[in-house]
């Protein structure tokens, strides 16, 4: 996830012990703040690795707060770079990423990336959120260092070749350039505010060789029907959606067109962009779609409150009790199987030249 303001602060996560508990969202996350050690890095990059060990420990009275989350409608959500993400970040909220993770397994014939990885090194995954992506990594990956960032220190322990930490997308990267053999993101749209800024930074930081990969889902409803009325509380939701996101500086209006232009300008090679359907429902008369479209229904169920009720309530006036409302009878449309909606799965990827790499224009 990402966010403006001070430059060059990150927070290594150590030891993230979670007192959250499901029932009682006022107890908060006891997180403890750590310098950099070297570890992430080659031995030839202590001097940096001590340099930014410096900076976090002189910002630390202003990062030591980011357990102390902010309550809102019942509803709990990040307190470092407050509102720079509009979803929550609460038990509720961490299930549905992860029924979003299984869903997109699936859709990728059980593949955590696309791009052709050869025994990386350093992967760094971006708004990570529960981090179970880089934990899988890790996995699949033992020699190499992953590294997860976000703006909320949610996740669960991970495996010892895995990290998280706190850091904004947004900001200065503190890591070294020339540095990771993949960068990855998924749902980032509403995180970022200048996205080439951040195919500038993601193409300075990735080795040469290395691979950037996102994969998002534009907010666009598409139909294998009859278009439907117009006035469909699930389709209103869309329309106030996009109504309040455009007033931001993050909107999740679709943007992932722009990407793959964005990578080439940078100087990516290699860059492709392909689309997959993610069914809403069971309609679909294929066995992994039908799956797959029972994944994104729940997806659906649980993630419109997490998407709509800050931004209605902050940005349109609503209550709270106006846009659950607006919910329950969304989910009637969600669940009515004789729509045929479905949403794209975007997956853009490109690779960093090779030093001595001569690149056509």
């Amino acid at each position: 996830m990402a966010a403006e303001g001070v430059t060059g602060q990150a927070v290594r996560d150590t030891s993230v012990r979670h007192d959250y508990n499901h029932d009682d969202d006022c107890k908060r996350s006891e997180y403890e703040l750590s310098a950099f050690d070297g570890s992430v890095f080659d031995s030839d990059a202590g001097s940096i690795a001590s340099s930014m060990s410096s900076a976090v420990r002189s910002n630390s009275s202003i990062l030591s707060n980011v357990g102390n989350y902010k309550f809102e409608h019942n509803r709990r959500y990040h307190s470092y770079r407050e509102g720079n993400w509009v979803l929550p970040n609460d038990q509720q909220e961490q299930d549905r990423m992860d029924i979003f993770h299984q869903m997109a397994l699936l859709r990728m014939d059980d593949k955590l990336h696309l791009a052709p990885l050869e025994n990386p090194r350093r992967i760094l995954d971006i708004g990570t959120g529960t981090g179970i992506w880089a934990i899988e990594m890790a996995f699949k990956y033992p020699n190499a260092r992953i590294i997860g960032t976000d703006l909320s220190p949610i996740q669960v322990s991970p495996p010892a070749n895995c990290s998280f930490e706190v850091e904004d997308a947004d900001s200065e990267w503190v890591y070294p350039t020339n540095n990771f053999d993949m960068i990855h993101t998924r749902q980032l749209l509403g995180g970022i505010c200048d996205w080439r800024r951040f195919f500038e930074q993601a193409y300075a930081h990735a080795r040469p060789g290395g691979w950037l990969e996102l994969q998002e889902t534009p907010p666009e409803i598409h139909t294998d029907g009859p278009a439907p009325p117009a006035d469909l509380p699930f389709l209103r939701i869309f329309s106030l959606f996009a109504e309040a996101s455009a007033t931001t500086s993050r909107p999740f209006v679709d943007q992932v067109s722009q990407f793959a232009s964005h990578m080439e300008a940078v100087g990516f090679v290699d860059v492709t962009s392909e689309s997959r359907r993610l069914p809403l429902g069971t309609w679909s008369t294929d066995p992994t779609e039908k799956e797959i479209g029972r994944y994104n229904v729940l997806n659906f169920v649980e993630g419109m409150e997490a998407y709509t009720l800050a931004l209605f309530t902050r940005v349109l006036g609503m209550t709270a009790e106006q846009v659950r409302s607006l919910i329950d009878e969304a989910k009637k449309d969600v669940c009515n199987r004789k729509r045929r909606w479905y949403f794209d799965l975007v997956i853009v990827r490109g690779r960093k030249p090779y030093t001595d790499e001569v690149v056509s224009t």
